[in-house]
């Protein structure tokens, strides 16, 4: 709130208007009472692609810029199925929990970052990518087999790093746009920013709701008759999310900057279970702010570059079940999960650039409060997870920018301080050390012609979460015994991008990986309990192609994803059949034309057939989704409308057997950009 307030202040002082400069009447003489016109000069509000491959010259990355499809409402699950090796689950429609998951690794070994900042925690193994401000997400970076240890402790799968909107040293800017659609849904956001002297400032504000309330195939619950099944209307659907994020910096000299933000998101939602047994009063009110303070200095005078950042994480969570209508018990949840850390990084370039070497420490403090008024049961006292990690980072060049050869090496020690409630309502305390060791090794060799190759390996562990080692009332036993998930991965492939000429340029990508995980945690039944044990083992493999092509007013871009994973635990029921929820095929692709004043877009993903449970039994069908959009700027590109279809063809479709998705459905959306000031209008 603090931050919020500095904000608004700056924002009211600020003098947002910039002098121009004064023509040059020396070199561009002109007759008394004439006009002198000046070709276009326009600067557009975009921080250039490329930090991802920066932290990660080696490994295969996706910068998905938020925007770019023309769409009218765009979700994170949309931009994130455009990368190649990335799957969304998506449990419902807009709003609906949906979780990522990478190359095939379960969405719990993918880190999420907000900001840097990991939203992966002790108490969250899965992040929910319903509950991130989507209205306030300007790119997203995403790390596949191996992410960014600088970051946080690397997990088996990958990371995704979510970058929100910045005041990129423009003063001036003020953005708006509002949106309608089917379902009674509508998004509405707006941005703004100011500087004065060495401080800028920006604000930005979101909402995003739903009323969910789509027709949907349902089949009663019962699979293999067809006599009572009919179209129904999903109930107890409505979601409203708001966002609100303020940021303030300092450049008081070059090379020096000091950021402070606040990331304010809540989300009200009802929960309405599975289509076939729907709910009347389940809901579900989400509550988190994060805040974070980071400090930049480029050294000077032989002295390395320093960043530092302090950060923290409150979320506040109440699930209501009054009547039981999900579970055996009813539940009237108040859960409270803290996390802060503080962590400090040096980097160095040396010989010329040909040496670089970077060291970073953190302190991450986890606590978990959990409440239930109804369960019966008492609430457990505060469980603890404190984490100190190590990191070195090593980059040679020997050839200049020809060869870069990367090895980094993460080291974890994490205590775990953990209370829980027993069946029988008796508390249990638990001690817990454990000791995480992360390598990662790298290369990457340029060629003529824009060619490139990179070939990575990586070894990482993914320690259980609170959940997994105490359990849940009601539903899950813990197990303290529980061993870090762990996978060894390798990848290697070529990138090519070329221009030809100003108006025709293009890149495509294609990488080969393999992953053998082991102690992958599943879910055992005892009664009506389940207990999580380390009994699954697992090998993936497969390929990436990714396309880009850009001619003039036409561009395109496509994915492709094969990939076969296999369990290989010692049950003999699951010992060879496919992973749940790893579909062996995969494809998007998007097509744009643009002219001055119109834009027209037009999307396609595939998703192949995969199955729900490890013996193979519930399958879910292969879909092919269509949509399409046509935007028109009337004022030239300050002035946006947009009309998008999705799902053209009105598939009846569902990631998660018994949790429907939306059929055809329309958005219209208008949009105004002001530019920043001193740049010129179209």
């Amino acid at each position: 709130m603090i931050i919020s307030v500095l904000v608004l202040a700056l924002a009211a002082a600020a003098d947002s208007s910039a002098p121009g400069a004064a023509p040059d009447s020396a070199r561009f003489p002109a007759p008394p009472d004439s006009v002198l016109l000046l070709p276009e000069v326009r600067v557009d509000r975009e921080r250039p692609l490329g930090e991802a491959r920066r932290r990660l010259p080696t490994a295969f990355t996706s910068e998905l810029k938020t925007g770019a499809s023309g769409r009218a409402v765009e979700t994170l699950s949309e931009v994130l199925s455009e990368a190649a090796g990335v799957h969304v689950d998506q449990y419902g429609g807009l709003g609906a929990f949906s979780t990522v998951s990478l190359r095939g690794a379960a969405a719990g070994q993918v880190t999420v970052y907000l900001d840097g900042v990991p939203l992966t925690s002790a108490a969250h193994g899965e992040v929910n990518l319903a509950d991130l401000p989507v209205t306030a997400v300007e790119r997203i970076e995403v790390y596949r087999g191996l992410g960014p240890l600088a970051l946080g402790a690397a997990t088996p799968g990958g990371a995704i790093n979510l970058v929100t909107v910045s005041p990129s040293g423009m003063p001036g800017l003020r953005e708006l746009r509002a949106a309608r659609g089917s379902f009674g849904t509508w998004e509405a956001c707006g941005t703004a920013g100011a500087r004065r002297g060495a401080l800028s400032a920006l604000l930005h504000a979101g909402y995003q709701g739903s009323d969910g309330d789509f027709r949907y195939f349902d089949d009663n619950g019962t699979t293999y008759t067809t006599a009572d099944d009919g179209m129904s209307v999903r109930t107890n659907n409505r979601f409203d999310a708001a966002t609100a994020i303020a940021t303030v910096t300092w450049k008081p000299r070059a090379g020096l900057e000091l950021l402070a933000r606040e990331d304010l998101f809540r989300k009200a939602q009802g929960v309405p279970g599975v289509g076939a047994i729907t709910t009347r009063h389940a809901g579900l009110d989400f509550l988190r702010s994060l805040s974070h303070l980071d400090l930049g200095w480029a050294g000077v005078r032989g002295w390395p570059t320093l960043r530092a950042r302090a950060a923290w994480d409150d979320e506040r969570t109440r699930y209501r079940d009054p009547l039981g209508e999900l579970g055996l018990s009813k539940h009237d949840t108040h859960d409270r999960l803290s996390s802060g850390e503080l962590s400090l990084g040096l980097e160095e370039a040396v010989m010329g650039g040909r040496l670089g070497l970077e060291a970073a420490g953190t302190l991450r403090d986890e606590h978990a409060d959990l409440r239930d008024i109804l369960d019966g049961l008492p609430d457990p006292p505060r469980s603890r997870r404190l984490t100190r990690a190590a990191t070195l980072v090593v980059r040679v060049r020997p050839l200049g920018e020809w060869l870069t050869l990367h090895a980094a090496r993460r080291w974890d020690l994490i205590e775990d301080r953990l209370n829980s409630v027993g069946i029988a309502g008796l508390i249990t305390r638990t001690r817990i050390a454990r000791e995480l060791d992360t390598p990662q090794l790298g290369a990457r060799l340029r060629g003529p012609l824009g060619l490139e190759a990179r070939a990575n390996w990586t070894r990482a562990l993914r320690p259980p979460t609170f959940e997994e080692l105490f359990g849940r009332a009601g539903s899950i036993v813990g197990n303290p015994a529980l061993k870090p998930e762990r996978a060894e991965n390798w990848d290697g492939g070529l990138t090519w991008a070329r221009a030809f000429g100003a108006r025709l340029h293009g890149g495509a990508e294609w990488a080969h990986f393999e992953s053998r995980a082991e102690d992958l945690v599943i879910y055992e039944r005892a009664f009506q309990f389940v207990r999580p044990s380390n009994v699954t083992r697992a090998f993936t493999r497969g390929e990436e192609l990714s396309v880009t092509l850009a001619a003039g007013p036409l561009s395109a871009a496509g994915s492709f994803t094969w990939q076969s994973a296999i369990d290989r635990s010692p049950v003999p029921f699951w010992n060879g059949k496919r992973l749940a929820l790893r579909p062996g095929r995969q494809a998007s692709g998007r097509l744009a034309w643009r002219a001055r004043r119109v834009q027209l877009g037009a999307t396609l993903q595939y998703v192949g057939d995969n199955f729900l449970n490890p013996a193979n039994l519930e399958r879910v069908a292969s879909r092919t989704i269509a949509g399409a959009s046509l935007a028109v700027m009337p004022l030239g590109r300050d002035l946006t409308i947009t009309v998008e279809g999705k799902n053209l063809g009105d598939s009846r479709i569902a990631d998660v057997a018994g949790y429907p998705l939306p059929g055809r459905s329309v958005f219209v959306s208008c949009g105004f950009h002001a530019p920043p000031t001193g740049t010129s209008p179209p």
